[in-house]
């Protein structure tokens, strides 16, 4: 199972930094979805035309650089195939995995209120909360939200692009059960972990030079690779975990 696990992420990885057209489209979408959320953040109040207007239209063309994005990072490790082919099949895939996930965003919302209301209840209005009760409550949502429901996303995604919507919304429970398969919480676990763990040594490791504009170029490159090192921890993520659905669908797995 280890072998398939790293045999998994190194094919996605050799099939991601040799295609640098996929690699490129899908970095200009990454920066795209910041550049969608610092304009959403900062929008001109004076405006209120404007504000409305970017409320309603920024949050919809974050959500189509998204999921463009995840359609592309599922579909690199096709062999053969260039960033034509990959851009234009991202186009005509993400409104799928759009529709897909409005249960599980739906279900995120409800998620995040009910652990809110958990803490409040058992924490923040206790006088002195129970350590063992913090704890817990910060694993469960840390498992659930940031776990689970990004894998049963992940596959529910990959069904939907094979199969259908129709196929995708019938094998919900499925891919539930394909989420929580070892070889996929281990490809989720070890990428994120190590790329995630690179991202912040990166960006709070100290290091001091003499010159102030040597120092203001530092941060700048060091906050650069913060960023980039979870976009690339992310679509090796999905290549690798499509990977090994395809080599599990081939019956090249080990037992």
């Amino acid at each position: 199972m280890i072998k398939d696990v790293f045999a998994s992420i190194g094919a996605a990885a050799r099939k991601l930094f040799t295609n640098f057209g996929a690699v490129l489209i899908a970095l200009l979408l990454y920066a795209a979805l910041w550049l969608t959320g610092w304009l959403f953040l900062n929008t001109d109040l004076a405006s209120q035309w404007k504000v409305a207007l970017n409320l309603a239209v920024l949050p919809l063309i974050a959500l189509i650089f998204f999921f463009l994005m995840q359609a592309l990072g599922l579909s690199y490790v096709r062999i053969g195939v260039g960033a034509g082919y990959l851009l234009k099949r991202a186009l005509k895939d993400f409104w799928k995995l759009l529709v897909i996930s409005l249960p599980l965003i739906l279900l995120v919302w409800a998620s995040w209120k009910l652990f809110g209301y958990l803490d409040k209840k058992f924490v923040t209005s206790v006088e002195h909360p129970r350590r063992g009760v913090e704890m817990s409550l910060m694993i469960a949502r840390w498992i659930w939200l940031y776990g689970l429901l990004p894998l049963w996303a992940i596959h529910l995604w990959m069904m939907a692009i094979r199969e259908g919507l129709a196929a995708a919304f019938k094998g919900l429970g499925r891919c539930i059960a394909a989420a929580l398969s070892p070889r996929s919480v281990l490809i989720y676990v070890i990428v994120l972990a190590v790329f995630g763990a690179l991202a912040y040594f990166t960006a709070f490791t100290e290091t001091h030079i003499q010159s102030e504009w040597g120092e203001l170029w530092l941060v700048g490159i060091r906050f650069a690779i913060a960023v980039l090192l979870p976009f690339i921890g992310w679509m090796l993520t999905l290549g690798a975990i499509a990977e090994m659905t395809t080599r599990r669908a081939l019956g090249e797995l080990e037992v």
